[in-house]
């Protein structure tokens, strides 16, 4: 899992630097922009998620080894299921308008600072996308899952330390 989340992050960065600062910037704060779309409309679409996508309960037992501190974590399922399909919707949404945008790397003002600042912004958005994602594996009521993402002390420290968002996707989870 380390591996896999150490590769991702390398092609956040990759492509940072090939968008350049000012095309990165732009899908960042479309990021943050599904993020905050999620935010604000998770609960509704969580409250009705347990009416098409059940809850598996024959691993209800199942002790969360990521998320000790969560009081009802089937209800965490579906409000942080709701979130990532929200997200994604947005992202998409959000994506398809910025492609409109794409000339704007022809437009250079210094290569290089452009592309330190693309990469940088690279990174830092696919450490938020890893963050929403390594949280809903974490609530996946999966032995397997749990102990993937548990064993890997990046996928934890993500988890736990991505700044602004780790603390407010364990709030936004609970009841």
């Amino acid at each position: 899992m380390t591996i896999l989340i150490i590769i991702l992050i390398v092609i956040g960065g990759i492509v940072g630097y090939r968008r350049g600062g000012i095309l990165q910037f732009l899908h960042f704060f479309g990021t943050l922009s599904a993020i905050i779309i999620a935010r604000l409309n998770y609960k509704q679409l969580g409250d009705r998620l347990d009416l098409i996508m059940p809850y598996p309960s024959s691993l209800s037992e199942v002790n969360n080894i990521v998320f000790d501190d969560i009081a009802n974590l089937e209800q965490a399922y579906y409000y942080i299921s709701a979130f990532l399909i929200i997200f994604i919707v947005s992202k998409i949404i959000i994506q398809i308008v910025i492609s409109v945008f794409d000339y704007i790397n022809q437009i250079i003002f210094d290569r290089k600072t452009s592309k330190i600042v693309g990469t940088v912004l690279g990174i830092i958005e696919c450490l938020y996308i890893l963050a929403i994602v390594l949280f809903f594996i974490g609530t996946v009521p999966s032995t397997t899952l749990q102990q993937m993402v548990g064993n890997s002390s990046l996928a934890t420290f993500i988890i736990d330390h991505t700044l602004f968002i780790s603390g407010k996707l364990k709030d936004w989870s609970q009841i």
